[in-house]
């Protein structure tokens, strides 16, 4: 469908999509296909995807998807939606009861055969007496076959909208298209017919006036509008924010003092426990907590990183919020395998040091892939990069040492792991992968825990640091070199 005012130039296509990458064949068909779906109501279906073989990407879409809104703002995408639905659903019936009496699961009644009724008795008996008992019978059936498909719509609808949200959560970031959710519906026979995929979804979802105020509240961009900052404007807090995080943790690392153990809360407790029971405790209270429609804006804010709204806080925030609670248990996990080796190595200071240095970094990294690639949908969260740092400073200490976990010893030196995860995310994010994980906050993660565990052996080996290892506790001799015990 042609855009109202003609296709675009090659200078408006390069700068509406700020990349060379895009012709002006390529960037005006992919406005052209955008608007159609936008008129038609065809974007509850399609949404955002093109065929692979087109090499458009999603966030080429979205861009061409905002535009086109902005020259039409009032047009009203949800009825157009709702009557693209409409239509596709009578298409599909007419389709499957044609299907039906091709293969000949059922014939046609002859009885409410309207051609066959229009041909019985005369036009001026007709006339006299008005619509027939066998049409008027009709029309009362397909009154009530209508009425009962409209509540069964309804239902499904709702129920499909709670799945959503159960998904989704608050954030309200995605440009107005959501993440899909497929339901299945069990037949006769007990078989199960999945729903097709959905891109988008436009439909509202239903809550209670008090919860839509705090889901209003937590969307950051209104109205999809993306802010108007420059990358300097988007990186230089957070960026700062990183810097100062590193240089509070190496004069924490360097000064910090533990505490006589009459002080101490657990005194019968190993630190180490105590600090990743501490640690636990606090991303498990941030989890419940993040579901509290009142608090949403704050996590939207402060413990997400949003690059088209970044917050500098939010480099230290993010570390602290989980999706699912199996983000929470994986990350938490990583984090006392290895953890409980690295606190007893270099002790609880230095240990933190290393945790909030990687988390910021991590972060960091992320933000700035994102804003470089101009991911404007994209978020990210979890405490994954600052857990990769642990991993990586724990086998930075030793990297000849062989990894033990529980009672399972790993078939190959420490460095060979940092590698193998290096590798994994650095291929992943070269290649684009589309994995919902963070890639690049996990490389930013691992440098930065690298780094500081290369940092600490080099001082401890140097003579020039008060930190020691304690080979006693965590290390067996063996004739191959030492064992890190990591569970």
């Amino acid at each position: 469908m042609p855009l109202p005012n003609g296709d675009l130039s090659q200078p408006d296509i390069k700068t509406l999509f700020g990349s060379e990458g895009v012709d002006v064949d390529n960037g005006n068909y992919i406005l052209n296909v955008m608007h159609w779906r936008r008129m038609s109501g065809a974007l509850v279906d399609s949404g955002l995807d093109f065929p692979r073989r087109s090499g458009v990407t999603r966030e080429e879409a979205l861009q061409a998807l905002q535009y086109v809104r902005s020259l039409d703002p009032g047009f009203d995408e949800q009825a157009a939606g709702q009557t693209w639905a409409e239509e596709e659903t009578l298409r599909l019936q007419e389709e499957i009861q044609q299907r039906a009496i091709s293969v000949g699961i059922y014939k046609r009644d002859p009885e409410y055969d309207e051609g066959e009724e229009m041909d019985q008795g005369t036009p001026e008996g007709r006339e006299r007496t008005g619509e027939s008992v066998l049409q008027t019978h009709r029309m009362e059936r397909e009154a009530e076959w209508e009425q009962e498909q409209a509540e069964a719509k309804v239902k499904q609808e709702r129920e499909e909208m709670a799945a959503l949200h159960s998904i989704r959560g608050p954030l309200e970031l995605a440009g107005g298209v959501q993440r899909s959710v497929a339901s299945t519906q069990t037949g006769t026979g007990g078989i199960v017919i999945g729903s097709g995929p959905q891109s988008a979804w436009l439909a509202p979802i239903e809550r209670k006036p008090w919860v839509k105020y705090y889901e209003d509240q937590a969307n950051l961009l209104k109205d999809n509008v993306l802010p108007n900052l420059s990358a300097f404007d988007r990186l230089a807090p957070s960026f700062l924010v990183a810097l100062a995080t590193a240089a509070l943790c190496l004069y924490l690392s360097q000064n910090y003092t533990p505490p006589p153990k009459s002080a101490r809360l657990w005194p019968d407790t190993p630190p180490a426990v105590a600090t990743l029971t501490a640690i636990t405790a606090v991303l498990t209270l941030a989890f419940v907590a993040s579901r509290v429609p009142p608090l949403w804006r704050f996590f939207n804010t402060y413990c997400t990183i949003v690059p088209a709204l970044p917050h500098s806080v939010s480099m230290l925030g993010y570390m602290i919020r989980h999706g699912t609670i199996a983000h929470l248990v994986v990350n938490t996990a990583a984090l006392w395998v290895f953890g409980l080796t690295l606190h007893e190595d270099v002790g609880r200071g230095t240990f933190l040091a290393i945790f909030l240095a990687a988390g910021a970094f991590g972060g960091f990294t992320s933000l700035a892939s994102q804003v470089w690639k101009k991911q404007w949908a994209a978020y990210a969260y979890g405490v994954s990069a600052a857990a990769l740092g642990v991993v990586a400073a724990t086998c930075a200490l030793r990297p000849q040492g062989t990894l033990q976990v529980g009672t399972w010893e790993l078939p190959f030196a420490a460095w060979v792991l940092v590698v193998l995860l290096a590798g994994t995310d650095v291929l992943a994010a070269a290649r684009g992968l589309r994995t919902g994980i963070d890639h690049w906050g996990h490389i930013g993660g691992l440098a930065t825990g690298l780094a500081g565990g290369l940092y600490v052996r080099w001082q401890t080996r140097g003579g020039q640091g008060v930190m020691a290892f304690r080979p006693a506790a965590v290390t067996e001799a063996t004739g191959e070199g030492e064992v890190v015990r990591t569970g």
